[in-house]
């Protein structure tokens, strides 16, 4: 994540998340809030239908129009997680021998 500093004062979603890095996830949620506004409107509720579609309205700028897609984040590999080069031999205990 980005630091708070850089981003804006005020802002509803959070685009630096990999949830809304796939198309289908962005479309699926522009075309729900439109769809939801279409039902407030033809269903006679002008304030709701406002309400929905100036949300549909924020949804396509924010998450087409001005979106930029977070960095990728390789994984970290400490120096514990390395594969070992050649594998590792058991070695077992040398048998003490006999002095008699």
């Amino acid at each position: 994540m980005t630091d708070k500093k850089q981003k804006p004062p005020f802002y509803l979603i959070d685009t630096d998340s990999d949830f809304y890095r796939p198309l289908g996830v962005r479309l699926a949620i522009c075309i729900s809030v439109l769809f939801w506004a279409g039902i407030e409107i033809y269903n006679g509720d002008g304030f709701w239908g406002v309400l929905s579609g100036a949300a549909a309205v924020y949804c396509i700028y924010v998450l087409f129009l001005t979106y930029n897609p977070p960095p990728k984040q390789e994984p970290v590999i400490r120096p514990d997680d390395e594969p070992a080069d050649e594998p590792e031999t058991v070695r077992e205990n040398p048998k003490p021998e006999d002095k008699s």
